[in-house]
Order: C-alpha cells, then sequence, then structure tokens
C-alpha cells in the first residue's frame, strides 16, 4: 500500500474539525498534521460538542442529535487518549 501525502487545511481542520474529518480517529491518523494541532483540533471538536450538549440540557432545540453527540464526545476523548499515550481503563 503506497502512502499518500495529503494536503488538508490547516485552519479549518483547527477551527472547524467536524468539517473536515469524518471522525475524531481521522483527526488522529492524519499525516498533514502535527501531534499537537491533533490535540487542538480534537479539543476544539470537544468544546463544540460541548457546547451543544449543554444547549440540549438547557432546553434548547437540538434537532434530535444529543445521543449521537454524546457518542461523539466519547469518541473524540479516546482519540486524545491514543494522542497522549494514555489508555482507557478497561
Amino acid at each position: 500500500m503506497a502512502s499518500q501525502i495529503t494536503r488538508i487545511d490547516r485552519e479549518l481542520a483547527k477551527n472547524n474539525p467536524e468539517a473536515a474529518f469524518p471522525s475524531p480517529e481521522a483527526v488522529v491518523d492524519e499525516i498533514g498534521l502535527t501531534r499537537a494541532e491533533k490535540l487542538t483540533a480534537l479539543t476544539h471538536w470537544s468544546e463544540i460538542v460541548g457546547q451543544r450538549l449543554a444547549a440540549g440540557n438547557e432546553g434548547m432545540p437540538t434537532r434530535g442529535r444529543e445521543a449521537a453527540d454524546a457518542e461523539l464526545a466519547q469518541h473524540i476523548e479516546l482519540a486524545k487518549m491514543r494522542l497522549e499515550g494514555r489508555h482507557p481503563i478497561d
């Protein structure tokens, strides 16, 4: 399997990771970003999802995304742990 150099919009990846990547795991696997940039993207993504979840808790409309966002938040945290060399507790 040949490796492929990707061209990624670094600013989009860091500022709107949800638009730039299909999943948190894709951020971890992206060869075009440094480890620090990946952590920045995942942290920002986590904040965005957290804000959506908080809005739902405050009664604002969520368009039925609460369960998906809760699962996404877990995937983001696991991706961050992977980058930081931490392992989830089994």
